[in-house]
């Protein structure tokens, strides 16, 4: 109920002209900054869902690929508010960008990536255009404070305490969870290989990586077999051919899936807080 109220209102925000759109995204927090929002990932779930139904695409998208837009836009698009993520497909739909995008049977990283680019590209020449920065468009007393190092920090604390308790309630947790991932190797909670790193932890990576295309191989195998399957077997089939040659990012996505359990799980074993792992 709560993720459909603030859809609503994220769309009531979007009607707007693209100058009065732009210049309120200096009144919304970023994704980056709503990282300790818990409806935050519902939401954007709820924006893609609707996006990939407008969108006209005959292919569905399955869980894994909208984990990886998920991801995608947690890691390299996280500077971006909701309502800019809603407006970039919108505005593709009603065809105000320059050109069409094309080619794409599936709604996947590929085509989102695609879509928030040109919007990016859209958004950057409408401010040169018009002047538009956060002084011109927002009066000082309504200015949204810059998030500092240690609310970042604290962001980032609740997003780990956050999902090792759903794991340890679960025994499982749903995505995003590749930014916990990647905080906790910065960190240096969990080690990641590197040129000077052990052959000992190379040698186990490799392992786990080999792990995580065997497992990715069997789910799309029983995909394809599955009648209900909600992706055809020619895009099945070559998303398994690029598992198998070691190239599709799912590989990465459970290798991280594998390695953030093992961690959480070994601290549960140890009857152990995770305090020494927050800042």
């Amino acid at each position: 109920m709560l993720v459909t109220k603030q859809l609503s209102e994220l769309e009531s925000r979007c009607l707007a002209t693209p100058i009065s759109f732009v210049k309120k995204t200096y009144l919304s927090k970023t994704i980056r900054e709503r990282l300790d929002d818990e409806v935050l990932s519902m939401l954007l779930t709820e924006v893609f869902t609707q996006s990939i139904a407008l969108s006209g695409m005959k292919e569905k998208t399955d869980p894994l690929t909208m984990h990886e837009i998920m991801r995608m836009c947690m890691m390299v698009y996280a500077h971006l508010t909701p309502e800019e993520i809603y407006k970039a497909f919108e505005l593709e739909r009603m065809r105000m960008y320059e050109s069409k995008t094309e080619h794409y049977q599936l709604f996947d990283t590929g085509y989102a990536a695609e879509i928030l680019q040109k919007y990016e590209a859209w958004k950057l020449e409408l401010k040169q255009k018009h002047n538009i920065t956060r002084e011109t468009a927002v009066p000082v007393q309504n200015q949204l404070p810059a998030v500092s190092e240690s609310q970042k920090t604290e962001i980032m604390n609740q997003a780990i305490e956050r999902l090792f308790e759903e794991y340890k309630s679960n025994k499982a947790f749903l995505p995003p969870f590749s930014h916990v991932f990647q905080e906790l190797v910065e960190r240096g909670v969990i080690p990641y290989p590197n040129e000077k790193s052990s052959p000992k932890l190379k040698e186990w990576y490799s392992e786990k990586r080999r792990s995580a295309q065997e497992l990715v191989e069997k789910e799309i195998q029983n995909e394809i077999l599955n009648p209900d399957r909600t992706q055809s077997k020619t895009v099945l089939q070559q998303i398994l051919s690029q598992v198998q040659q070691s190239e599709h990012e799912k590989i990465e996505l459970k290798l991280q899936q594998i390695v953030l359990e093992g961690v959480f799980q070994k601290r549960i074993n140890e009857n152990k807080s995770i305090e020494d792992w927050l800042k």
